[in-house]
């Protein structure tokens, strides 16, 4: 009868020669064809997944522009919100929205990802969306951060995670005039694609939030720049980095996808 470290050892074993047999066969199949390694491979030649898979990235070369011109409207589009608050006689929601546009601007000087799954699992589950290095701009990952970030008519601050955590308790820790005018919210997490949900008494709706989480408030403002903001910024948040501490690759790198 195997014992629990004989087992746990036996089970390591042979995830490491399923690693290896991958990357032997994409090794095969990329030099048959002559084509460019995939991310795949990259994870594959390290021998192991990234450490944190959930908080791994890449950046594909063609969403560069488009990220870029999407955060530079991003910006006019707030900055003009700012400014009619201000006229409407409401000051403090104004300095929110300038808040919002600050926060912008710094997010987007830290870098983007593209919004898929980078961990090999979900890689070789999925070969159609394994990208080629020779498309990507970055390839990394960032260490699992410890916080829960709120855009709210308060400004973008950041509270600390904690187990179990939800969004109407990450809110009820807000001030009321922060976010109680708000009928809806999105909820942005590292690996998932941002949800739209109702926080209001009428249609309030419960959600875990995890690590690395971006919450931000629909503007119930029915201009039309409020209405592009509030079909935009959750997109943009799903393109920026899943944590602050992150490892950048090359992916030009010619050692990258290379097994040792």
């Amino acid at each position: 009868m195997l014992d629990q470290g004989t087992f746990l050892h036996r089970s390591s074993m042979g995830v490491g020669r399923r690693l290896a047999l991958a990357s032997l066969l994409l090794g095969l199949t990329t030099s048959a064809s002559g084509e460019t390694p995939r991310l795949s491979e990259h994870w594959l030649s390290r021998g192991s997944q990234p450490d944190h898979p959930a908080f791994a990235y890449y950046l594909r070369r063609d969403h560069l522009e488009p990220h870029r011109r999407q955060a530079l409207r991003l910006r006019e589009e707030l900055v003009t919100l700012a400014n009619r608050m201000k006229l409407d006689g409401q000051p403090s929601v104004a300095n929110a929205l300038t808040d919002w546009q600050t926060s912008v601007d710094a997010l987007y000087r830290q870098g983007s990802r593209t919004p898929a799954r980078a961990d090999l699992t979900a890689l070789l589950a999925s070969p159609r969306h394994d990208p080629r290095l020779s498309t990507l701009a970055a390839v990394g990952q960032c260490e699992p951060p410890d916080w829960v970030e709120l855009w709210t008519f308060g400004g973008v601050t950041r509270r600390p995670w904690s187990p179990g955590l939800t969004l109407p308790q990450a809110l009820r820790d807000q001030p009321d005039g922060h976010w109680r005018a708000a009928a809806e919210a999105w909820v942005v997490g590292p690996q998932s694609p941002p949800r739209r949900l109702g926080i209001a008494a009428w249609n309030a709706e419960s959600s875990p939030l995890v690590p690395g989480s971006r919450v931000a408030l629909l503007l119930p403002d029915e201009s039309l720049e409020a209405d592009w903001v509030n079909r935009t910024l959750p997109e943009f948040l799903a393109t920026r980095l899943p944590g602050d501490a992150c490892d950048t690759l090359d992916p030009t790198d010619t050692d990258i996808g290379q097994t040792p």
